[in-house]
């Protein structure tokens, strides 16, 4: 028997366990309030299979728009004909995809057969949890409700209320937040409460009262039958107390998601991950937030636990759990961190291989301090590569600082996963073109992950500031109405994702299509392209391998080099000017040339170089056999190799293949370089 019984539904994660649940259990743990975690996440997709599982989950096909995971659920909550089916599956699931969409390929009839069969398989499912959860004769159920977890929750809510009435149901997470929490107990009578915000501090103090019987009446962030009235006269849909003292929390409890894993299909050929958090909110977003982000609700204030404290529990998990992954679930890196938490990760070596969200602006030293922590991936807000767009965002960065974060990390052997968005009110057609032009010239480093139109999540000030920031017609995403057979006002109050117009009109697809379609090229790309450089203290030698190269090969002499290097991080003219004692006007017509060959990016008075140097950075087997593919066309013979000729920035000579050595397929090495008079020397 268990006093609490705490669940995680689908579509949550399917390799990894719930960090608030397992938060929750070891604060009850402390409280000596008995519970065990159900996760009927890895049931189902044993059910299912894990590829329609994770493709729903990871809001890739179908689309996260179309709130598949949720419908998948619905018919449990609302029974629905085949004629509701065929109307979601029509105007969501069929429909074309934009101009603009990261993808032109439609969902095949394969996926939408495969999720018809998994919305067959539900009430079975459901059953089967029901009789494992009240096997315990649990007091109170609580549910995590983030992302697609909410009809899931609710459709196994209802079935234990239905078998067990004195059960108390209790639902928290990001779905249940200010008035999303509170309508879901006005429209579903089965629920008893929902916790609005972080549960760390409130939920214990509600299991105790549920269990001793008291009232549940003045618990912050609480909403229940009797305190909704109020919260919806006043329209005030406050928040459960945050946790302000990180290092008082306790470490999460992972260990019967790791005995449920180990227990399933999938324990005998997959290592499941832990998630780890180091720090709540964002510091960014205290400051200015991004128009376009909702993450935080009313949890904005930035709070991180000390350098030490984050240690001992890394340490801790990662024994405990020997060989998991450990994704970070921070919206943003401490930049204190760097000041402690980082540099004592580097001292122990980096062998833990963290990922972390961060803010674009690193310095290049920033970024060398994550590689030997082993922090080698993160996700930079880059968003945009146009400065106006970045500015309607509020990101607080340029577009040449996104790109040189996207420089050094390919230098420094840091994977940056990143996201581009468009569609802002008031933004340029020129901005487009712009970055249109720009992204060929790119190639060589990492492309976007996703590109899309913007979509208005609530929280964000796009959504509570819509008609100041230029949208209107604000509505719940069509999916919603296919999910909730609610009146429209419920299901505007239970939605997280929302649809708009414009006030001016613009022609998204229009000025937009052209950038859609250098991004897609750019993707196809990726590990085929590159521009680098090789430093031999006289020369710069730049070898261009993008397709939008034209000549292979560039040597900048002197003081050209010195320019070249002086442009490593975003500078401008004047800064260069003063730096190398020359004037303005010598700076810009010694730049030229470079900006005609795309070996260096100008926005405004500002400039970057774009090649990559080698040192740090060596090239995969692919740029390898393709750098040696076209030094076979313009080499000849020489005493200490190969040599290509070269006449300042002019193009190679082309010589016959059939008088050159064999040539290698080594990795390139800075020491494989040099300069003989007008030739470059491969050795």
């Amino acid at each position: 028997m268990r006093d609490v019984a705490l669940v995680s539904m689908p579509f949550g994660p399917l390799f990894y366990p719930s960090i608030a649940l397992s938060l929750l259990k070891a604060a009850l743990t402390r409280e000596s309030v008995s519970s065990r975690l159900h996760y009927f996440t890895i049931d189902f997709a044993q059910r299912v299979g894990s590829r329609l599982y994770r493709g729903v989950s990871d809001g890739n096909r179908p689309q996260l728009r179309h709130l598949p995971g949720e419908w998948i659920f619905s018919g449990a909550l609302f029974p629905a004909t085949e004629d509701d089916e065929r109307r979601y599956i029509e105007t969501n699931l069929k429909r074309k995809p934009g101009k603009t969409s990261p993808t032109r390929k439609l969902i095949s009839r394969g996926a939408i057969d495969d999720m018809l069969r998994a919305r067959r398989a539900v009430d079975a499912f459901l059953d089967d949890c029901v009789d494992r959860v009240l096997l315990d004769r649990p007091r109170i159920v609580g549910f995590t409700s983030v992302f697609q977890q909410h009809t899931a929750s609710l459709a196994l809510a209802q079935r234990i209320k239905a078998a067990s009435p004195e059960t108390f149901i209790v639902i928290g997470g990001a779905n249940c937040e200010g008035i999303m929490g509170a309508e879901t107990v006005r429209q579903f009578p089965f629920v008893d409460a929902t916790v609005s915000g972080e549960g760390d501090l409130i939920f214990p103090e509600l299991v105790k009262r549920v269990l001793a019987s008291q009232s549940l009446d003045g618990l912050p962030g609480v909403r229940t039958r009797t305190s909704i009235g109020a919260d919806f006269a006043k329209e005030n849909f406050g928040n459960a107390p945050t946790v302000m003292r990180m290092d008082e929390l306790p470490y999460p409890d992972y260990d019967e998601f790791f005995e449920q894993f180990a227990a399933s299909r999938y324990g005998r050929k997959w290592q499941p991950g832990i998630f780890f958090e180091t720090s709540r909110g964002c510091w960014w977003g205290e400051k200015q937030h991004c128009t376009f982000c909702g993450l935080n609700g009313g949890t904005m204030t930035f709070r991180s636990k000390s350098a030490t404290r984050s240690l001992e529990e890394l340490e801790y998990l990662t024994n405990r759990h020997e060989g998991a992954d450990v994704e970070m679930t921070d919206n943003i890196l401490d930049l204190a961190y760097f000041k402690d938490f980082v540099p004592e990760l580097a001292k122990r070596g980096g062998t833990h291989e963290l990922f972390y969200e961060v803010k674009s602006n690193l310095r290049k030293e920033q970024v060398r301090m994550l590689r030997d922590a082993g922090i080698r991936r993160i996700q930079p807000g880059i968003e945009s590569l146009s400065d106006s767009v970045l500015k309607l965002m509020r990101k607080g960065v340029s577009a040449l600082q996104n790109i040189q974060l996207l420089k050094w990390c390919k230098e420094l052997g840091v994977s940056p996963l990143w996201n581009l968005l468009w569609g802002f009110p008031g933004e340029s057609p020129e901005a487009y073109s712009w970055m249109a032009r720009v992204a060929p010239l790119l190639t060589h480093l990492r492309p976007p992950i996703s590109f899309a139109t913007i979509r208005l999540d609530r929280f964000s000030p796009n959504f509570f500031d819509a008609e100041k920031l230029g949208f209107t017609g604000v509505q719940p995403i069509d999916a919603y109405r296919h999910i909730y057979k609610l009146p429209d006002e419920a299901i505007f109050n239970l939605a997280y994702y929302f649809s708009f117009r414009y006030q001016v009109p613009q022609d998204l697809d229009m000025y937009a299509q052209p950038l859609a379609i250098a991004l897609r090229d750019w993707r196809r790309l990726a590990g085929r392209s590159d521009l680098f450089s090789i430093d031999t203290g006289d020369h710069l030698i730049i070898w261009d391998l993008r397709p939008i190269a034209t000549r292979s090969l560039t040597v900048l002499p002197a003081e050209q080099r010195l320019l070249y290097l002086a442009c490593d991080a975003v500078t401008d003219a004047r800064q260069l000017a003063t730096q190398l004692s020359r004037t303005v006007e010598e700076i810009t017509s010694a730049l030229a040339p470079l900006l005609e060959q795309g070996l260096i990016l100008q926005d405004g008075a500002r400039y970057l170089a774009l090649a990559v140097p080698l040192g740090d950075y060596t090239p995969d087997r692919p740029i390898v056999e393709r750098f040696y593919g076209i030094i076979r066309n313009i080499a000849e013979p020489s005493r200490r190799g190969i040599a290509v000729r070269w006449s300042g920035s002019a193009r190679p000579r082309r010589s016959p293949a059939a008088r050159l050595p064999r040539m290698t397929r080594r990795p390139l090495t800075t020491s494989q370089f040099s300069i003989d008079g007008n030739h470059v020397v491969i050795h």
